[in-house]
């Protein structure tokens, strides 16, 4: 990736739940129209952020979330980082979870109505990959411009399997739950975010 220079940045917190996908989408629009970024530029921009937040919301265990939370579950509720980065005319897109397992694409067929995301985001994008922050859990990553496909050099047997993706874009601290102060004035905020779907 090359080093230019971020112009804007925004970071988010968002609840491990179900609706952290569509909070994600909603949150980057906003983000991107301020930032006058171009409408193609946007939608692109929120196919990936759905993307790569769904994929963060999957737990290890494989099983779906239900759509409502207990209390008990939602005390248990983990936090995901959206981190987005307008360096140049590309957006920079980087979702910390605590799942530390690379990310796998799934061969999907053609009924299938899952598992295509990390082949959208692969497409969608200049460049992507992941990395293992000292906080622990995985940062996954990708970094989108107005025309991913003029920058994307064409696929060779020498292409690195998905396995060897990773890298590190720039230095990102994701935050987690632990690490937000007792006293963080927008804390609230984000735990209604959360709750808001429930």
């Amino acid at each position: 990736m090359s080093q230019v220079p971020t112009t804007h940045h925004d970071h988010l917190l968002l609840a491990d739940t179900p609706n952290a996908a569509g909070w994600a989408r909603r949150h980057t629009r906003d983000v991107l129209e301020r930032w006058q970024a171009p409408p193609g530029l946007i939608d692109t921009v929120l196919l990936v952020v759905s993307e790569l937040v769904g994929n963060a919301v999957r737990h290890p265990t494989g099983t779906k979330q239900p759509e409502r939370l207990t209390s008990s579950q939602l005390a248990k509720v983990q936090l995901i980082g959206l981190d987005l980065q307008l360096r140049g005319r590309a957006v920079l897109v980087q979702v910390a979870d605590r799942d530390a397992r690379p990310p796998v694409r799934q061969e999907a067929d053609t009924e299938a109505e899952s598992g295509r995301g990390l082949f959208l985001v692969e497409h969608m994008s200049d460049q992507w990959g992941y990395y293992h922050p000292s906080a622990g859990g995985k940062v996954v990553w990708a970094e989108t411009s107005p025309d991913p496909m003029a920058h994307r050099r064409p696929a060779t047997a020498e292409t690195p399997p998905l396995a060897n993706r990773a890298g590190r874009p720039q230095p990102f601290k994701p935050m987690f739950d632990e690490q937000l102060a007792a006293d963080d004035p927008n804390l609230m905020g984000r735990v209604l975010v959360g709750l808001r779907g429930i």
